[in-house]
């Protein structure tokens, strides 16, 4: 057990209330959420939070991994599957509870990639429960765009981009907000059973999106020298 860390996460549990753990953490006690699925484990940060908050619901912690994250905790709540999270079918072999009683709340944290995004939210969308939350972490460019580091700035927006998009598929299932403190969290909450859209809604070009910035810019620049 990571006795440091977790005093470290219980300090900023109760000092920060605006830290992401805490947000986590306090979304899942006040809900009573008990079904806790956690996709990148890493060193336990958001672990340990979640760990902290099924004391209060009685819950129980689902957590993958590619790496091997097993001995960081000794928790009787607590599941480890060393597994690329993408592999839907073997984790629901290992729990089949996942199935049959659906996830509660879901932290995405594991590959930042817009492709890996979006293919785990079409995995898992099916199993979220009703008024169930998916949150998705480092979905802000502002820390990389801070620094002038492109690469990253621009896949941070595109993760963000593929939340929206896929909010925006399936609006009617989902209420959506974002939290742009720290890395960027946007929050999903399912209000509808309603079966998933996988497709697009229809989206502008890009350098339509651009010509039209330009024009408008011009035409607001023209209008106020002229008044």
């Amino acid at each position: 057990m990571n006795e440091d860390l977790f005093a470290e996460v219980k300090n900023t549990l109760i000092t920060d209330k605006l830290n992401h753990l805490t947000v986590m953490h306090d979304t899942i006690v006040k809900h009573k959420l008990k079904t806790i699925v956690e996709c990148g484990v890493d060193r336990g940060s958001s672990t340990c939070a979640f760990l902290e908050a099924i004391k209060k619901t009685t819950g129980r912690l689902f957590s993958f991994d590619i790496k091997d994250c097993s001995k960081l905790f000794s928790n009787k709540n607590w599941n480890f599957l060393q597994v690329n999270d993408l592999d839907i079918k073997k984790i629901l072999q290992k729990f089949p509870d996942l199935k049959e009683s659906g996830i509660d709340f879901l932290y995405i944290d594991s590959y930042h990639e817009p492709n890996h995004v979006r293919n785990l939210l079409h995995k898992y969308f099916p199993y979220i429960n009703l008024k169930g939350y998916i949150f998705v972490d480092d979905t802000s460019a502002y820390p990389f765009r801070s620094l002038n580091i492109l690469t990253d700035s621009i896949n941070s927006d595109l993760c963000k981009e593929e939340v929206e998009e896929f909010y925006f598929s399936n609006f009617d299932s989902l209420n959506y907000e974002y939290n742009g403190g720290e890395n960027g969290l946007a929050i999903l909450r399912k209000i509808k059973n309603n079966d998933l859209n996988t497709k697009y809604l229809w989206k502008y070009s890009f350098l339509i999106y651009q010509f039209f910035k330009i024009v408008k810019k011009i035409k607001y620049k023209l209008l106020f020298k002229l008044n």
